[in-house]
């Protein structure tokens, strides 16, 4: 079977893997000179930085994208984070078992019920299901302000949204997947550790990975470059969003209510922060929930796993962002002001090395959590961050997906991976 993979992001990569080593001809058409998208590191002033993603997996060794990285035995190595989370508020950092103590035993009892329910699989249905996610959290728990600011936090850093944009089904699922598979890990080597190993997996089955090509159409079967190269397939994967997709097979190929529903698809956008800081990592593998900050949801410290990530004698902080308004200047700067707020001593101490904002061609995910729409195109399938599966957040919703696909190309049975 000739499969073409466009976009060697991950999606595109772990597809591929799996094809390939199941003896598929594949082949990877990628428009940038180097793989990886957004799940890859960039050299800059001694710093790797990453491309998008902040060098963690949300559920660490235990999680979906890893058990697919050991079922391809992919060398890579994620380190669960201990402890699972902290979170900062009136300037101190409290580990997150210490968040009970901002609720009243009677809130407290119905979070416990919240969480055993949604552990046994009693998720909201209905019109429960399509509340927004604090809507359905102030229904179950109560108008408490801390719930509220940490629900916040971990939906901005999670999936670049706020609690008003999130279906409460989406957020059960989330909890769920939290309570199933844990907390995050760090990735060592960072996020060019899995996609270039992913890369190697390509190639030494026997795929073919071609950089600065890029897609301009799809007709016929057939994949048509920039450079009028054609690729004919019998299995097209696409690793560069449901719009893009259709763009390139062209808007009349499908009905208007279709591509109304493909117009309404919203992405999610964010802005990240990378400072370097003088001296020793500072809170360890691990991530801090920001609770009372203006814009910046959390933050997490990559170098304290893979020191090499820094320069010497500098650890790396990320920070993340829900984009909240179109007025990129007015968010940036309120990111730069929580920063002088978590690091007091922040020109002191060390630096803001670049500002990172995903939004329009480029978001932090091409079509937001709890969005869905299936590609009506027989032996396309659409993966990455425009088809995560359902509670996946994140690079584990780009594994879901991932799985999937290939349950529907024969290839694996992922079944007790579904939320």
């Amino acid at each position: 079977m000739r499969v073409v993979t466009i976009g060697a992001g991950l999606g595109g990569l772990l597809t591929s893997a799996f094809l390939a080593r199941a003896g598929h001809e594949v082949t990877v058409l990628e428009k940038a000179p180097f793989v990886g998208g957004r799940f890859t590191n960039l050299n800059y002033q001694g710093f790797q930085l990453s491309t998008g993603a902040l060098h963690m997996v949300p559920h660490g060794e235990d999680g979906p994208l890893a058990h697919l990285l050991k079922l391809l035995n992919a060398n890579v190595e994620i380190v669960n984070s201990d402890p699972k989370g902290k979170f900062f508020i009136d300037g101190n950092l409290y580990h997150y078992r210490e968040g009970w103590k901002h609720l009243s035993l009677k809130e407290k009892a119905k979070a416990m019920k919240l969480l055993a329910e949604v552990k046994a699989n009693k998720l909201p249905t209905g019109e429960d299901a399509n509340m927004s996610s604090w809507e359905w959290l102030e229904e179950k728990i109560g108008d408490n302000e801390f719930v509220y600011l940490f629900i916040k936090s971990f939906l901005g850093w999670a999936v670049s949204l706020a609690p008003e944009e999130v279906p409460a089904i989406e957020l059960a699922k989330e909890i769920k997947a939290t309570l199933k598979w844990g907390g995050p890990g760090l990735i060592k080597g960072g996020c060019k550790a899995v996609t270039e190993e992913l890369a190697r997996i390509v190639r030494e089955n026997g795929g073919n990975i071609i950089t600065r090509k890029k897609a301009v159409e799809i007709d016929e079967n057939k994949v048509i470059t920039a450079d009028g190269e054609e690729y004919p397939y019998d299995v097209l994967i696409s690793n560069i969003g449901i719009k893009e997709t259709v763009e390139l097979f062209g808007r009349n190929k499908f009905d208007r209510e279709y591509l109304k529903k493909v117009d309404s698809l919203k992405p999610a956008e964010g802005i990240k922060i990378n400072v370097a800081l003088k001296g020793k990592p500072r809170i360890g593998n691990t991530v801090v929930f920001t609770l009372d900050t203006k814009r910046i949801n959390g933050y997490n410290e990559p170098s304290a796993l893979t020191p090499e990530l820094a320069r010497d004698g500098y650890t790396l902080i990320m920070t993340h962002q829900a984009l909240r308004s179109k007025d990129v200047k007015k968010e940036q700067k309120l990111g730069l002001e929580d920063l002088y707020y978590l690091f007091p001593e922040l020109d002191k101490e060390g630096e803001v090395l670049m500002v990172q904002t995903y939004l329009d061609r480029n978001p932090v995910n091409r079509v937001a959590s709890g969005m869905h729409l299936d590609f009506p195109l027989e032996n396309v399938y659409i993966v990455g961050d425009a088809n995560k599966g359902e509670g996946g957040i994140e690079v584990e919703g780009i594994a879901l997906g991932v799985m999937k696909t290939l349950e529907n190309l024969g290839i694996g049975r992922f079944s007790e991976w579904y939320l």
